[in-house]
């Protein structure tokens, strides 16, 4: 078992600048911000719609989570027309979602942090495949000198990160990294360890996926997410962009700024498959890290979406953790599986219940699977007895991430 940047228990660490979230932004399957997607969640709606492929890589129709419009959003001001039009999806949705985080937390022209110490983490499973698949294709049967020259770096893993850093005017490290379901607790475990070593004065933490080709191919196949259900069996995909600002506590405090959530613990492992040896030692590992009882915890939300074998792993970790009587929340059966822009969009929905004292209901979670321990999710909202959270995450490809949340 591998762990990303393990917590240092030590008189340095519980010395150094604590990490807050400042700025959230994000677009999903339940509209173009965090006050959308919210509202959503509380009604019980759902974002699934019948969505078809038509690039002619893996043309067909799937039952999928239709995300935002990149048209719905704002454009941003560092990039032209004739640059935007070039942009991949990914790289369009990020770039305008970040700007919109920049400003929350009360960034914006005479008031960011020096550029070179603003840094750019993004978190993505697939990001630019899409692009690369069409740069090969066309090259392959249209010829070489008929492929777009902005096509090429669009079809990169790191392309989002490098707009967002061009569009925010951030001059520090810019950082990609790919864990599945995991890729934006990763993320955000390098932008925590940036900002409490010094390496960065304020950290655009991103993560992205979208409903590519390939992904909606695979959706064909999946049914009705039911979170823990006991018929379950996967979920369509879904496709978000989210984008947090992290930034020390004290210093985002001495400006003004409100803090959305501090950052008390994180851990990012990966184990066996599907996760399952990694979910409960990721748990462990966040809440040492935060210094937090699991019986402190005022919610658990869980990325479970209907999958047989990543939902069991979580559900054995969260009871194993706080038992069945702590709330426990997933987004999932009302947006898909969002790839890698999963942890991330927990993160940003857990702020918010902590804010508001409030637990969405699990969509989709049906009849509880008999041989799963019992897990306190719920058809409708309830109110929050006050104390941190707990985020966890898994994927299929053995990576777990836990990420404990504490309001300021």
């Amino acid at each position: 078992m591998h762990r990303l940047h393990p917590p240092e228990h030590s008189r340095e660490r519980t010395m150094s600048p604590t990490a807050a979230v400042t700025g959230i932004a994000l677009a999903s399957p339940l509209g173009g911000s965090l006050d959308a997607t919210w509202e959503a969640l509380l009604a019980g709606r759902t974002g699934f719609t019948r969505v078809t492929a038509t690039d002619g890589l893996y043309p067909g129709v799937a039952k999928a989570a239709a995300g935002a419009l990149a048209d719905d959003l704002p454009d941003v001001p560092a990039f032209g027309r004739k640059r935007l039009r070039a942009l991949s999806r990914e790289s369009l949705l990020v770039s305008r979602v970040g700007m919109l985080a920049w400003q929350d937390a009360g960034f914006g022209p005479g008031a960011a942090p020096d550029p070179e110490q603003t840094a750019v983490v993004l978190g993505t499973a697939a990001g630019g495949l899409t692009g690369y698949l069409q740069v090969m294709r066309d090259g392959l049967t249209l010829g070489p000198e008929l492929v777009s020259p902005y096509a090429g770096p669009q079809g990169s893993l790191n392309a989002a990160a490098s707009d967002l850093s061009i569009a925010a005017g951030a001059q520090g490290s810019i950082v990609t990294v790919t864990a599945g379901r995991c890729s934006g607790a990763h993320a955000l475990t390098v932008a925590a360890d940036y900002v409490r070593t010094g390496q960065a004065q304020a950290v655009l933490v991103a993560a992205v996926d979208v409903l590519d080709p390939l992904r909606l191919a695979a959706g064909e196949r999946a049914g009705t997410p039911r979170p823990f259900g006991a018929d379950r069996a996967g979920a369509p995909p879904g496709e978000a962009a989210v984008v947090l600002v992290v930034e020390d506590a004290a210093r985002a405090r001495a400006r003004g700024a409100r803090v959305h959530a501090e950052i008390a613990g994180v851990s990012a492992l990966r184990g066996g498959a599907d996760g399952a040896s990694a979910a409960a030692p990721a748990v462990a590992a966040a809440l040492a890290d935060a210094g937090v009882p699991a019986g402190g915890l005022s919610l658990v939300c869980s990325s479970a979406a209907g999958d047989p074998h990543t939902d069991r792993a979580e559900a054995f970790a969260v009871h194993g953790a706080v038992g069945s009587a702590t709330p426990v929340h997933s987004p999932f059966g009302a947006l898909g599986d969002c790839a890698g822009a999963t942890a991330l969009l927990q993160v940003a929905l857990t702020a918010r219940a902590l804010a508001d004292r409030c637990a969405p209901p699990t969509a989709g979670r049906g009849a509880p699977d008999p041989d799963l321990p019992a897990v306190a999710t719920a058809d409708g909202p309830r109110d929050l007895a006050g104390g941190p959270a707990l985020v966890l995450t898994t994927d299929a490809h053995g990576q777990a991430s836990a990420v404990v949340l504490r309001t300021p």
